[in-house]
């Protein structure tokens, strides 16, 4: 551990349960929540964890201090950049790029620079404090964004505005953000937490099959056509059918006994 590590209270990451919610807090505010291959490591065996944990439903990522994360340690980052790329992205990881089955939630809180932002341009959803600010910074250093970036910021917000930030490398404040849709959602900077919960409750108070698959569909349905998308929505409607059969039934009677007693 290292001798900045040291004075800061706490692991680099912080794990903590809510219900059915997961919420995971960068834990180097000193550092500015940058990432080290070791904090890497963790972050994987964590992500596992949660995936594997029936009882948990949804993982909000959020960091402590004025950044959410300012991504990789640059004093770390040649012995990171000069990996061959197949060891690379097993060390660097999001919840889509590994495929994670359930919703994941960016609570941005501060600046969410470089990894940073594509941390959170890895979950399926995205809110953010009204101070905080996202960007692409990596081109200021002559390098290019090598964790998800420059595939994911043109698909979510399209290719010109994208190539506006990765090209000028200039971060954008929350309410540009909102305007691109990058964001789901701004909220006041002492709300965002509370604001995340409540996406993250309503979505795990929902049939846990059917979450699970109208996500899996969905990301599935962006890399086909649009007929081919609507068929593969059959298949998945007719295979939560099958899956979530008692679930269904439980709901449905819940709902039909509610509605006869108003």
């Amino acid at each position: 551990m290292s001798d900045e590590e040291k004075t800061e209270e706490g692991p680099p990451l912080i794990w903590e349960k809510r219900g059915h919610v997961a919420i995971l807090t960068l834990n180097r505010p000193k550092a500015m929540n940058s990432w080290d291959p070791e904090m890497m490591d963790e972050h994987r065996r964590l992500l596992t964890e949660f995936e594997d944990d029936d009882d948990l439903r949804v993982l909000i990522y959020t960091g402590e201090g004025r950044a959410f994360s300012t991504g990789i340690n640059i004093r770390k980052a040649p012995d990171y950049l000069y990996l061959n790329p197949k060891e690379r992205t097993t060390k660097w990881i999001t919840p889509n790029s590994i495929k994670l089955s359930k919703p994941t939630i960016a609570a941005i809180n501060g600046f969410a620079i470089g990894g940073g932002l594509e941390l959170a341009l890895g979950c399926d959803m995205r809110i953010m404090a009204e101070s905080a600010k996202v960007g692409l910074s990596e081109v200021k250093l002559g390098a290019l964004p090598g964790g998800g970036g420059t595939q994911w910021l043109p698909r979510l917000i399209g290719l010109g505005d994208a190539l506006m930030m990765m090209l000028t490398g200039e971060p954008i404040d929350a309410a540009e953000a909102f305007r691109l849709r990058l964001v789901q959602k701004v909220v006041p900077d002492d709300q965002l937490l509370d604001e995340a919960m409540k996406i993250a409750e309503a979505i795990a108070a929902n049939g846990k099959t059917a979450v699970r698959l109208t996500k899996e569909v969905a990301l599935l349905g962006l890399n086909a056509s649009l007929a081919d998308a609507l068929w593969l929505e059959e298949i998945y409607f007719a295979r939560n059918r099958v899956d979530a059969a008692d679930e269904i039934k439980e709901r449905l009677d819940a709902f039909q006994n509610a509605a006869k007693k108003k």
